[in-house]
């Protein structure tokens, strides 16, 4: 297991109280704040810390998806079913878990400081609204 900040190991097992059979877990960041009684902003600053460890993954807002390795499932072949179906390289007990999650995590911030580069030089595209086409009769 990585070294992972202590709110991302809160989250996590937060986060695995409250899955569906197979490691669904529908709830947003502020549901999952709420529920742990932490600022939002603490959930949104340990999220990547799991997604890098692929303990994580989110699907989209409101519904992430914890490792078949780690999840809950109805029954032991369920869950082995999952794990086999896994590529190699997203099995957690294959390669150096601790490097990955840190080259993983490093990603992350070289987006997030390439991103706040691209807004302080204004060399951000703007989100517009798309065009609406006017009803034909």
């Amino acid at each position: 297991m990585p070294r992972l900040p202590p709110t991302a190991y809160t989250l996590l097992l937060h986060m695995m109280t409250e899955q569906e059979p197979g490691g669904l877990v529908v709830a947003t960041h502020d549901e999952l704040s709420a529920g742990l009684a932490m600022e939002r902003g603490m959930i949104s600053r340990a999220m990547p810390h799991l997604v890098a460890a692929r303990l994580v993954t989110v699907v989209r807002r409101g519904r992430f998806q914890l490792h078949p390795m780690i999840a809950a499932f109805n029954d032991s072949r369920e869950q082995q079913r999952a794990v086999k179906a896994l590529p190699r390289d997203m099995r957690l007990d294959v390669g150096d878990f601790e490097d990955e999650y840190e080259r993983r995590f490093q990603l992350h911030l070289d987006e997030k400081a390439r991103k706040a580069e691209a807004k302080a030089k204004g060399n951000v595209t703007p989100i517009t609204k798309p065009t609406r086409l006017k009803r034909v009769h």
